[in-house]
């Protein structure tokens, strides 16, 4: 099942608040898709770590922690994987070798029939383990509808528009973000994510926002 890689929520901020709605690791049963429960878990957990004095509300400053926190920890989890032997400082050969290993792994995954080379029929055969993995999300979602699960059946039938920012949390105006205006923005933002509306997020789905044009030049 596709793994999804979104730095979304996915990997980053609650939007105009600055917290993550979620991750990758949002997909807490690890089959390849991040249901609204998993999403709404995964979001609820970076809230409760930012509300620093656990009053249920979220500041500008600790947004702002919460920000800083997350690019650290980013930054850090960087820096140690390339220095491979731990002294502090990435020499050029480690940065050469990590590299040349992503450089190996990305070969092996185009390299699907393991015989050295990328040919048209290794770009043929993706194609084909595509199509069979949509394949089998699609049974997945057919028996959950047949046995009665509505997820992803669209609220009073309408969606939020695509393509844009996410909904701002401080609905109110009052310079916090509630507990309750946190979570209502982060069920919008599934809602706008889930684009095929079937109660979960796939890699397409959690890789793409919408339409927004180059950098600088999409609405606002």
């Amino acid at each position: 099942m596709t793994k999804i890689k979104l730095a979304l929520l996915t990997t980053a901020a609650l939007a105009a608040a600055g917290i993550a709605y979620a991750s990758p690791r949002a997909d807490l049963n690890a089959d390849g898709e991040v249901t609204q429960a998993e999403f709404m878990a995964a979001a609820t957990t970076r809230f409760v770590n930012a509300d620093s004095n656990a009053d249920g509300m979220l500041t500008k400053d600790e947004m702002k922690a919460a920000r800083t926190a997350s690019r650290e920890a980013r930054a850090d989890k960087k820096f140690q994987n390339l220095d491979s032997n731990g002294d502090g400082v990435v020499s050029k050969s480690e940065y050469d070798a990590k590299r040349a290993e992503r450089s190996a792994k990305m070969q092996e995954r185009r390299d699907v029939n393991g015989d050295g080379t990328v040919d048209a029929a290794d770009r043929e055969a993706r194609k084909e383990k595509y199509a069979a993995k949509k394949a089998e999300r699609e049974t997945r979602r057919a028996e959950r509808a047949a046995n009665g699960d509505t997820r992803g059946e669209k609220r009073d039938g309408k969606k939020g528009k695509r393509g844009m920012r996410g909904p701002k949390p401080d609905t109110n105006g009052d310079g916090v973000v509630t507990r309750a205006e946190y979570e209502a923005s982060t069920l919008a933002m599934f809602e706008r994510l889930d684009k095929n509306s079937d109660g979960v997020l796939t890699k397409g789905e959690a890789g793409k926002r919408g339409k927004r044009g180059k950098r600088g030049g999409g609405q606002r």
